[in-house]
């Protein structure tokens, strides 16, 4: 065996889960496609229960420079704004850090514990047997094989070690929704001096939330060391076969807002938010296990989510294999995470459903309201948040 574990992929998954791993005492090797780390956007944080989990072991105060892990007062679910103060036991946390620094951060301590992390180097096919699984890899120096007892693919949402398993991912694809996100400068005055609320009819708008419309959707935030970044959500056709532009936000923003908000690009090299989005996927692989072959992240769901639960539910896909590889039982994994998954797809759609158009959405915004003001309801909304 060249390990007990490969793990294919090098985010934020497949290092946690190398790092539990090694924790426990099994030293795996990582394969990733990339020759090197993404520079490009992703994620701005972690929410959830997978925050508790990295502050026990030591990354939130290395991420943050905090000892103490607090939970958040307040979050947003389909546009409403969420007061989590009143819960006695709030379990919603929040780590708020680009996904790139995440990464970065989980592969030093990866290297530092020895982990044998291979860049460059892609899965091209996979055979098993009783014994193992033979792994056939692509390298910079040419092809190879490694063989171990199990591996895990932490490879995205095009999974090549799902597909090499013959593992299906069914799902439903929302292309009535157009989303477009970019990195912006907002115009001198646009903001209010204190709370930076955007000026605009129906406002002023408190930031980090999603804002309903008569005409559509949209949001904007400033996440440290970036310019503001602004996303706008539409039901109706655009052409996707043009690239996207600060222009195109623009006519969109004002279209949701009903008032043109002169918006630019900003200056220097980035790397900045810049894309549209004319299909929202939400996919559950039809098993997380195939014989030796497991999945996590991704690789085993995408979710079309508001306020980041994809994140969260992967980092803790990797923690509970990781205990099942060191030998909690590997039989039980499907069953124990897939409800997860579901359950989040489930409240992404809710929250979908709430930010829609139409005197129907308006009713269903109205219960929503009366069930949130309960505390019951808060109750499972916040654990709608934090996700597991």
């Amino acid at each position: 065996m060249d390990a007990e574990v490969v793990v294919v992929g090098a985010g934020p998954v497949g290092l946690l889960l190398a790092l539990e791993l090694v924790r426990g005492g099994v030293d795996p090797i990582v394969v990733e496609a990339l020759p090197q780390p993404s520079d490009l956007p992703k994620a701005n944080g972690v929410v959830g229960r997978a925050v508790p989990v990295l502050h026990s072991r030591g990354l939130y105060r290395e991420l943050t420079g905090r000892r103490r892990l607090r939970a958040a007062p307040r979050f947003m679910y389909g546009g409403f704004a969420v007061d989590l103060r009143r819960l006695r036991d709030n379990p919603v946390h929040i780590l708020p850090v680009p996904q790139r620094r995440l990464e970065a951060v989980l592969a030093a301590r990866a290297l530092s514990a020895g982990v044998d992390i291979r860049r460059g180097h892609t899965v091209t096919g996979l055979s098993q047997d009783s014994a193992g699984v033979t792994v056939a890899v692509d390298g910079p120096s040419g092809a190879y094989t490694l063989r171990c007892a199990h591996l895990v693919g932490c490879d995205g949402a095009h999974s090549a070690v799902r597909k090499a398993a013959g593992i299906g991912f069914p799902g439903a694809v929302n292309d009535a929704v157009v989303s477009r996100s970019a990195h912006v400068v907002l115009p001198a005055g646009a903001l209010t001096p204190f709370g930076g609320r955007l000026r605009a009819p129906g406002g002023p708008y408190r930031p980090y939330l999603f804002h309903r419309t008569p005409h559509g959707v949209f949001s904007f935030a400033r996440f440290k060391g970036a310019p503001h970044l602004v996303t706008t959500l539409e039901w109706s056709p655009s052409d996707d076969s043009v690239p996207m532009t600060v222009g195109e936000l623009r006519a969109s923003l004002g279209r949701v807002l009903g008032q043109d908000l002169a918006i630019a690009p900003p200056s220097g090299a980035g790397p900045y938010v810049l894309r549209r989005a004319v299909a929202r996927h939400s996919r559950v692989a039809d098993r997380y296990q195939a014989g030796r072959v497991l999945l996590a992240g991704d690789a085993a769901h995408v979710v079309a989510g508001i306020g980041g639960p994809a994140l969260n539910l992967g980092m803790l896909d990797a923690v509970d294999l990781a205990g099942r590889l060191l030998g909690g039982g590997l039989e039980g994994y499907d069953q124990a995470r897939r409800p997860y998954a579901e359950r989040v797809l489930a409240h992404a759609a809710e929250q979908s459903a709430l930010l829609g158009p139409g005197p129907s959405t308006d009713a269903q915004r109205e219960r929503f309201a009366a069930r949130l003001a309960t505390e019951a309801g808060l109750r499972s909304v916040a654990e709608a948040i934090a996700g597991g």
